[in-house]
């Protein structure tokens, strides 16, 4: 993960609030640590699309599953939530400690719609019998004060709900429960439907007779007294339910996971890409692949080491070498590029030292810093400075330290200002596939402007919609746009999703589509028609942009997490940007076939997370 994004400061802001959730949930404070860090790592490794789609929605999702999937040493009797079987603590957790409305908290803990009320207030009557002295006096906790922007007052972290989070730069409108979704007329590909999350017979916990039939609520070890569960858990009762919660949470130490998590994404990557190089400097090539397991192993132990209280040891520390400046004209094209790290520096990101400046590596292997321009989070803003470069390597695009928007290109040294307002927002930048065409939008909600540079002319032509966001740029100026835009009357959704074809010369589509099949971006085909999207996190399909019609070829992805879709580097092959444990990789997939082939190893060695990708060679 780069240290240019936002991720740490939704770490600092939102991490203790899912400490004090993963508490409630196993009873025991290293498993609360270690089941939040798992989470967020998770959701860490594609911060670069969850960042826009509710993420601390996306990390407590993922939480909860973990905390079901995974075997957890058993809680303590001493533990008030510990007679709860897991599936009903997770219930009453996400509905009175994380405010989650029933649906999504029926999603997430497997518990049939229907009788999710049964079941918590079955629990909060327990708990009442049980331990009175928690609902005592118990007064409704103040509104914590919510989260602004960078630059405005935060919220208190520890009275802070990660599931209630205020406008935020990576805040989005209410995503609806998957469970809750209805067919619609949208375009999105066929998949079979999954059974219904929590039914009768596969509901956890659920008890079935010989004829189907569940035991009604009340059964089991857990079994609230008949007095007690007359009483039920009225709405009324609701704050001093709350107020409980947090009174249990409060037990959790406070731990601040930003650095745990970020060493766990980040660092493995850079320790195996460091301690390789060191060998193959001082090796010939003949021994590199007797050495790889050696090398696998030197970085293992490293990470180990990491992970101890004392962190990480400064003998392994080397300092990173600041390249020179790019010249004024450079033949070479861009490979890709990274952001420098200037450690404990100080350092500002729209006027970027030499040590967190771009650093630019051709081709041929030469590294560049990229003066002049912005390059990391900027906290005044809010806003990560973005960067991109052309497919051909030749033209680069960011935000220069005077605050415009430029492409500049490499062989003859010419700039290009892109006439557009700087809105203070998070912007990104899309390349046609030739270099000619620039286009800059910026994240928002309500109505924005996005604008296209025609460097060869030096016109900009603006596109305004609700939420446009540019998904792709054809090599004649054509733009595929999405809007998005809140509803209220579309079964299952808070947003619709509308794609459009957009151009001096062509218009097309004005059809809604799934707002998922655009959360991972989508590339253009060679011949402008085609639209390569993700489906579901785990399958790459192919979208005709002028009727959004999805082929029936689905390319399976899920043995890595995807990150983004790239573009197409064939008539029929996608790159996608995918993750493992290690290391961030390209992966060529066949929308014919559904084939998928790791692209050459040594183009994904020094590739980072959300690296700028320009050039490629095999």
């Amino acid at each position: 993960m780069s240290k240019s994004n936002d991720f740490p400061v939704f770490l600092a802001d939102y991490g203790p609030s899912f400490a004090r959730t993963a508490y409630l949930l196993t009873g025991d404070a290293d498993q609360a640590r270690d089941l939040a860090v798992s989470a967020l790592v998770t959701v860490g490794r594609r911060w670069a699309s969850a960042r826009w789609s509710q993420p601390a929605h996306t990390v407590l999702r993922e939480l909860y599953r973990r905390f079901l999937s995974d075997k957890t040493s058993p809680v303590s009797g001493s533990f008030p939530l510990a007679s709860l079987p897991p599936n009903v603590r997770a219930a009453v957790v996400a509905r009175y400690h994380d405010g989650l409305p029933p649906e999504q908290a029926a999603a997430i803990t497997g518990l049939w719609t229907a009788i999710l009320d049964q079941e918590t207030d079955q629990a909060l009557a327990h708990l009442k019998a049980t331990h009175p002295h928690l609902f005592a006096g118990a007064a409704a906790p103040q509104p914590a004060e919510a989260p602004g922007r960078a630059g405005e007052p935060r919220q208190d972290p520890e009275a802070a709900s990660p599931a209630t989070p205020a406008p935020a730069p990576w805040a989005a409108p209410e995503a609806a429960s998957p469970a809750a979704h209805e067919a619609t007329p949208w375009t999105a590909p066929e998949a079979a439907s999954p059974a219904t999350p929590g039914a009768p017979h596969d509901r956890p916990g659920a008890a079935v007779d010989g004829h189907g039939a569940v035991d009604p609520p009340g059964t089991g070890p857990w079994a609230v007294p008949a007095r007690a569960w007359d009483a039920g858990a009225a709405e009324d009762d609701e704050p001093a339910v709350r107020s409980a919660l947090i009174r249990i949470a409060g037990e959790m130490p406070h731990i601040h996971l930003a650095d745990a998590v970020l060493r766990v994404i980040g660092m493995r990557r850079r320790i195996r890409a460091a301690t390789w190089t060191t060998l193959v400097t001082g090796s010939v090539a003949a021994f590199a692949v007797l050495t790889m397991a050696a090398v696998t192993a030197v970085a293992r132990n490293i990470e180990q080491v990491i992970a101890e209280p004392g962190g990480y040891p400064s003998s392994y520390q080397t300092p990173e070498k600041t390249p020179d400046a790019i010249p004024a004209q450079l033949s070479d094209p861009i490979h890709y590029a990274s952001q420098g790290y200037c450690g404990n520096t100080p350092n500002e990101p729209a006027n970027p030292q030499p040590c967190g400046q771009w650093r630019l590596t051709t081709v041929s292997g030469a590294e560049w810093r990229l003066p002049g321009a912005g390059a990391g989070y900027d906290e005044d803003t809010g806003v990560v400075l973005p960067l991109a470069i052309s497919p051909n390597g030749r033209r680069l695009a960011y935000r220069d330290n005077q605050g415009s928007y430029v492409v500049q290109d490499l062989p003859t040294g010419t700039l290009r200002r892109i006439d557009v307002d700087d809105e203070q927002l998070a912007a990104t930048i899309t390349s046609s596939p030739n270099g000619r065409y620039f286009a800059l939008a910026f994240d928002g909600e309500g109505t924005t402007t996005s604008a296209l540079l025609d460097f060869d002319t030096g016109v900009t032509r603006y596109t305004t919609g609700k939420e446009v966001e540019v998904l792709a740029v054809r090599d004649d100026g054509a733009q595929v746009i999405s809007e998005r835009e809140n509803v209220d009357n579309v079964p299952g959704h808070a947003a619709v999703t509308t794609i459009e074809l957009r151009g001096a010369q062509v218009y097309a589509g004005g059809y809604r589509i799934d707002p998922d099949l655009v959360a991972y971006g989508g590339a253009l085909s060679p011949d402008g028609q085609t639209l390569a999207l993700v489906s579901e996190g785990t399958h790459l399909v192919t979208m005709d942009v002028r009727t959004g019609r999805v082929s029936s070829v689905r390319a399976e992805l899920d043995d890595y997490e995807v990150i983004a879709v790239e573009r197409w580097i064939s008539a029929d092959e996608v790159l996608v940007r995918q993750w493992d444990d290690d290391y961030a990789f390209l992966t060529k997939v066949n929308v014919r076939s559904g084939t998928s082939t790791e692209l050459g190893s040594a183009v994904s060695e020094w590739l980072d997370y959300d690296s700028p990708i320009g050039a490629l060679q095999e």
